[in-house]
């Protein structure tokens, strides 16, 4: 599998456990940035993410709102995790029917969208890749009784994107820039987060 080659020492499997500390502290002496989109001091799984993604075909995302404490306390968190440079990703042929999936954290904004750019791996070796704006929220739920407040994650909006490496992406502020294509069909782009977050509404 692709996150697995042998010849690519920058990717490695990690327990889910420890992706929080080499995502804050950095692999390899590669600096990190602080992750945003968290859930009990750890980086939310991407098995996580991918419940609540898009599926290639949707035209609009199915599932809105995941929550983290029953997807963390699930199986699906019991996946490896994958890292390839700032990607986590995780292979599990019961959730995805092969291939990968995997997130790279772009940007929190001030209004708490988080932007990510997600990769898809599929099993013939191709790839497709999107960006996804993301908030995490506290919903009301009953409990033993008692109504609490339960951290869910929650899908704003999921834009697909050109085939594009998704180490590739820049953010500076509200947007994200990337550049797909070469030669005369190079084409460059600027994404809106503030915007993406608002395809729900």
């Amino acid at each position: 599998m692709r996150f697995r080659d042998p010849q690519r020492p920058s990717r490695r499997v990690v327990h889910p456990l420890l992706l929080g500390v080499l995502l804050c502290v950095g692999i390899g002496g590669e600096a990190r940035g602080q992750s945003h989109l968290l859930y009990g001091g750890e980086p939310v799984h991407p098995a996580c993410i991918q419940a609540l993604a898009m599926h290639q075909g949707d035209a609009v995302p199915v599932i809105t709102a995941v929550s983290l404490e029953g997807c963390a306390s699930s199986e699906r968190s019991k996946a490896p995790v994958t890292l390839d440079g700032e990607v986590a990703s995780f292979e599990d042929e019961s959730i995805l029917g092969g291939g990968t999936f995997g997130y790279r954290e772009l940007t929190q904004l001030d209004n708490g969208i988080i932007g990510l750019a997600i990769r898809r791996t599929f099993p013939d070796g191709s790839e497709r890749v999107s960006l996804a704006a993301v908030k995490i929220v506290e919903r009301p739920m009953i409990r033993q009784g008692r109504v609490a407040a339960m951290q869910h994650i929650e899908l704003l909006g999921e834009l697909w994107v050109p085939d594009i490496d998704i180490l590739s992406f820049r953010s500076i502020g509200n947007r994200v820039h990337f550049v797909a294509g070469v030669g005369p069909e190079k084409v460059e782009r600027n994404v809106d987060f503030t915007r993406l977050g608002k395809l729900r509404k």
